[in-house]
């Protein structure tokens, strides 16, 4: 099989209804051939995106995104090992910091938005669940992050997303990096009331949410933005 073919059939099965373990023995194939990583890794994404659109249109269903997210991170497994370090650093991306805020455990919303972050390139620190403001604060501090995106599904602790933005202008730290929410309870005017960047509805807009910011000529704090 040619190195097109093995490629072309990598996409196939992300979007198929095949078993991850198939995705993981095609990802050793490509390995083998010699087929350099990042190429293998830019296609997988691809197929990843057009699952999320499909997944945005009504087509496909969370189950199917939460197994093509499991079928990503999976051939990762195998190509990341066989990543020179240019391409590490390419792969790197955006820091963003991610977490659900104070008084919420709901975690499944929070890991889709991060495995497809994580495809899309960003290099994600996920802070996990009933994370204080200051914790917030103190991660984008820490690891120079330019975004951080805070889930809630609770409608107890929507304020939490609030005081982290208020937290984040009174240390002098919100206009260097961008605010995304979501969440079930968040609505897009509640994330312009509260001073937000963006808001997205599921786990393949936040992932556009995130590059239409970085893609826009406006700085934190200067423009809300939807996907």
């Amino acid at each position: 099989m040619s190195n097109a073919e093995l490629l072309g059939k990598l996409k196939e099965k992300f979007l198929d209804d095949s078993f991850e373990d198939e995705v993981v023995e095609l990802a050793k194939e490509i390995v083998e051939a010699d087929i350099n990583v990042m190429e293998a890794i830019d296609v997988a994404s691809e197929a990843i995106r057009e699952v999320g659109d499909a997944f945005e249109e009504g087509e496909l269903f969370l189950p199917d995104l939460m197994i093509a997210g499991e079928k990503m991170k999976r051939c990762m497994d195998v190509f990341r090992p066989h990543l020179t370090s240019d391409d590490a650093a390419a792969s790197r991306g955006c820091k963003l910091v991610l977490g659900t805020v104070s008084g919420d455990i709901h975690d499944i919303g929070k890991n889709l938005v991060g495995t497809m972050l994580t495809i899309g390139g960003y290099q994600i620190t996920d802070m996990d669940v009933n994370v204080p403001p200051l914790d917030f604060v103190s991660a984008v501090r820490e690891h120079q992050a330019e975004m951080v995106a805070l889930s809630a599904l609770m409608t107890a602790s929507l304020p939490y997303q609030k005081e982290v933005v208020t937290l984040l202008n009174e240390m002098g730290l919100r206009e260097k990096v961008y605010v995304i929410i979501g969440g079930g309870p968040v609505t897009v005017e509640y994330a312009e009331e509260i001073g937000a960047d963006g808001w997205a509805e599921n786990a393949a807009a936040a992932l556009k949410l995130a590059d239409k910011l970085l893609a826009s000529d406006k700085k934190p704090t200067e423009a809300f933005i939807t996907a």
